[in-house]
């Protein structure tokens, strides 16, 4: 699975074309900021990436995540834009929420846009619950100021969790 890291990117950039049709977040879909090849491998070092292939073996989505003690933290769930509203993203997150069921760990956590249908309101009809600030983790907390730190508007993110 460490050659997968090298598709990992792309996959990444062509799901966030999406932004281009969200008024004042286009400049996201050109954004160089996106989790590299070698971030990629050590989270499959890790064991804590999945990646959807299509029938003929193509590499079309990815959920790359993080173990924080009780907890996993999705940092990049992904599927490339031809690929999408197929249920793969969908598919990825069971196949993370069923090793953390298998590994007794209590939540899975993230990060996500408000206001997008296919960021906050995708994570709520998979269960996910919206983190009001004062439920929030020091760690959730702390990566929701990196995010704004980093420019994105911080009056439009929040912090989601999946309690197992």
């Amino acid at each position: 699975m460490a050659e997968d890291a090298d598709y990992l990117p792309a996959i990444e950039r062509s799901a966030g074309s999406a932004f281009l049709q969200v008024p004042g977040l286009e400049w996201l879909a050109g954004s160089d900021d996106i989790v590299s090849a070698e971030d990629q491998l050590r989270f499959i070092e890790q064991g804590l990436v999945w990646i959807a292939e299509s029938a003929d073996g193509e590499r079309v989505g990815f959920l790359t995540a993080e173990q924080f003690e009780d907890e996993y933290h999705i940092w990049e769930l992904d599927v490339h834009q031809a690929h999408q509203k197929r249920g793969i993203g969908r598919g990825l997150i069971k196949a993370l929420t069923e090793k953390a069921r298998r590994e007794t760990v209590r939540a899975i956590t993230l990060t996500t846009f408000r206001d997008l249908p296919f960021n906050e309101k995708f994570y709520q009809h998979m269960g996910f619950q919206t983190l009001e600030e004062e439920q929030q983790s020091k760690r959730l907390t702390a990566i929701l100021a990196t995010e704004e730190a980093n420019g994105l508007p911080a009056e439009r993110r929040c912090a989601m969790q999946l309690p197992l």
